[in-house]
């Protein structure tokens, strides 16, 4: 019984289950077909809405003003007769001017034709009561045409008036070729202003026109100044001073007034202006000049009649005339701070004459002790050429007798007093003649590190040893040394030159080498200490390898290399066998090239 009840009861909730489901789906069913027939009636009412707009649109253009024909408009227009009278007065008047025309080029009566026509077409033009585009098309070529034909005829008369001009200008007629080309500018400028419409509108033409009668006006003063200037030259040439003076005041006046009036033209020139200005400023200067001229030669004259001190003063009264003339006149090419230093120093040059006489001789008594290796007496000499130099560059120090050399020489000298024996004594005992060459004797070795030190206070060599050949010298390094060890001797000292070397070396055809010559050969592999391998058998040291010595430049200009001989020590023997020689810049160093002197006498 429990059972029974208890599936029946099941049995009806499931139908009403279904029954509830089956009611869902017709519901959802229904409300889509709902949103459906919404959304068809949205659209419908939409399409209806823009039929309606369009048709407002269409109703409302209806109501506007319709098409308007023109032409139709025209012809119901009434034209008085008096005026279509003038149309065809002026279609009758061009055609006269056309009929003109077949026969003949246009003349003045054919062109008044054409503008009567023009007058005509154009009063008729006003006077219509409506707008007629072909009229008032007809009135502008009418014009067109008018303007071409008289732009013509005034075009040929510019061209004739210009050609003439040019004519006149070649034949030096200048205020006439300038009255042809204002006329020619006039016409020019009544064709751009009255016939704009023409092709020989120009208005470039016109300016161009206009400078050319500029410029024809003021040839004339060009002309004009450039005589007075050459005038003026003339008499500058004749020393006519006040006159010059005059006719260049007059050259400068008609420049000024071409620059002012005709700036424009190419006769204007600011440039010649201030050239005239600055001649004329010579000019006025110019008897000035002449005085200081003449005062000049005056001192030149006494000078060199060894009137020293008369000399001396004229020429400081040339100094102060030129200062003067500076002053007055700075613009003047006669304005030259460089005379006035000239002329002091002219002055000088005389006033120290004699006391440069004095260090003369006394320089060539220090040069004859000092060869003569009297090194007291000329440790005396020293100390009185240092005091009257000196007082010659404070009392003097214009004065052209100056000598920057001498004072050079004096301040070494007196530097290296004490070491003078010493120096005179090693290079006097390492002098040998060499054969067969007489007035000089040359070094038996190489110049050693320690001498080269003593005289030139530095050593540059790269294998140091107070005995070594100095090396890492160039040159000019040697002929430094050599002009010091000249004032030291008071002999001539110099670089041997390669005859001198070869005559010392003499002939190597039976000579064996390896006793005289540092060479690759020989394990040390650098340069070794003067005179420690044998003499050659003129008794020179070393004059093969070792170091490479420099040779003195005979007949050589100063920018071409110089030469250097012997071979060294990193040579092979069989190449300074050979006595190479090897070229060189001036101020090449290396360290394996020296060199040795060769001092003057015997």
């Amino acid at each position: 019984m429990f059972n029974i009840t208890t599936t029946k009861k099941r049995r009806s909730r499931r139908i009403r289950s279904r029954i509830r489901s089956r009611r869902r789906k017709l519901s959802s069913r229904s409300r889509a077909i709902r949103a459906f027939a919404g959304l068809k009636r949205f659209f419908f009412v939409l399409l209806l809405g823009g039929a309606g707009v369009l048709a407002s649109f269409w109703f409302l253009s209806q109501l506007g003003p319709g098409k308007v024909d023109y032409q139709a408009l025209a012809t119901r227009v009434e034209i008085p007769p008096e005026v279509l009278a003038l149309h065809e007065q002026s279609l009758d008047s061009e055609a006269q001017f056309d009929e003109g025309l077949v026969m003949r080029p246009p003349t003045v009566e054919d062109l008044e034709l054409l503008k009567r026509a023009l007058d005509q077409q154009t009063e008729y033009v006003e006077a219509l009561a409506g707008f007629d585009s072909e009229a008032v098309r007809r009135r502008e070529d009418l014009d067109q045409r008018y303007q071409d034909l008289q732009g013509e005829l005034l075009k040929a008369a510019v061209n004739a008036l210009q050609a003439e001009a040019q004519t006149l200008a070649n034949a030096k007629a200048f205020e006439a070729a300038r009255g042809k080309y204002k006329k020619a500018f006039a016409l020019q400028k009544s064709i751009n202003e009255k016939f704009p419409l023409s092709a020989s509108y120009n208005a470039s033409r016109a300016a161009r026109l206009q400078r050319h009668a500029r410029h024809f006006a003021a040839e004339p003063l060009l002309e004009r100044s450039l005589a007075l200037e050459n005038q003026a030259d003339v008499c500058v040439a004749q020393e006519n001073w006040g006159q010059a003076e005059i006719l260049l005041g007059q050259s400068i006046a008609l420049q000024d007034r071409l620059n002012r009036e005709y700036r424009s033209s190419s006769q204007a020139s600011v440039s010649r202006f201030e050239r005239l200005n600055v001649k004329q400023a010579g000019v006025q200067t110019g008897q000035y000049q002449l005085e200081i001229e003449q005062v000049s030669d005056q001192a030149d004259a006494r000078f060199a009649d060894g009137e020293a001190l008369q000399a001396a003063s004229l020429y400081q009264e040339a100094a102060r005339l030129q200062q003067q003339l500076n002053d007055a006149y700075p613009v003047s090419p006669y304005a030259l701070s460089e005379r006035v230093d000239e002329f002091q120093g002219k002055s000088q040059t005389a006033q120290s004459l004699e006391l440069s006489a004095v260090i003369e001789r006394n320089d060539d008594l220090l040069n004859r002790l000092l060869s003569e290796r009297h090194i007291h007496k000329a440790a005396e000499v020293i100390v009185a050429l240092r005091r009257d130099i000196e007082q010659m560059q404070q009392a003097y120090p214009r004065s052209s007798l100056n000598d920057d050399e001498l004072q050079l020489k004096v301040r070494y000298l007196s530097l290296m007093q004490n070491d003078l024996g010493l120096i005179q004594g090693r290079v006097y005992d390492a002098l040998l003649a060499i054969p067969d060459v007489t007035g000089v004797r040359l070094l038996r070795t190489e110049v050693p590190q320690a001498l080269y030190s003593l005289l030139m206070g530095r050593n540059p060599s790269r294998n140091p040893g107070e005995s070594v050949p100095v090396d890492s010298v160039s040159w000019l390094d040697a002929k430094s040394f050599c002009k010091r060890l000249t004032w030291i001797l008071g002999k001539a000292v110099r670089l041997p030159t390669e005859n001198e070397f070869r005559q010392a070396l003499g002939r190597l055809s039976y000579v064996v080498l390896e006793p005289h010559v540092w060479s690759r050969a020989d394990p040390e592999g650098m340069t070794q200490s003067i005179a420690t391998k044998a003499a050659f058998a003129s008794g020179f040291y070393d004059l093969l390898g070792n170091v490479s010595e420099w040779l003195e430049s005979m007949d050589r200009d100063e920018s071409e290399e110089v030469r250097h001989i012997g071979g060294h020590v990193q040579d092979r023997l069989d190449a300074i066998f050979k006595v190479p020689v090897r070229s060189a810049p001036r101020s090449a160093r290396n360290r394996v090239t020296g060199f040795r002197v060769v001092v003057a006498g015997d």
